[in-house]
């Protein structure tokens, strides 16, 4: 469970730090990234607590790892193809 916590993880912030950084007005990257850095700390892993104690529950541990992974690779693999088809280079 460890192992795809750490690949979940590293693709959720691989595709918010790029998305966070795409959308900043110019000069304003570093506030989007701790925007990012407080809504993921904040409100993240409080409502990560809760839900994923209820999914745990319910599913059970591996299950509530594997369904992060498939929402994170969905997530990540829908960021990269809009950019590849905006082809908007990362600033």
């Amino acid at each position: 469970a460890e192992a795809l916590r750490g690949l979940t993880f590293g693709l959720f912030w691989t595709t918010g730090t790029i998305y966070a950084h795409e959308i900043a007005p110019l000069g304003m990257s570093a506030t989007m990234l701790m925007l990012l850095n407080a809504m993921y700390g904040g409100l993240g892993q409080s409502l990560g607590a809760v839900l994923g104690g209820k999914m745990q529950s319910l599913f059970g541990t591996v299950h509530t790892f594997y369904c992060g992974f498939w929402v994170d690779l969905i997530l990540g693999t829908f960021l990269l193809g809009r950019m590849k088809w905006k082809r908007m280079p990362i600033k």
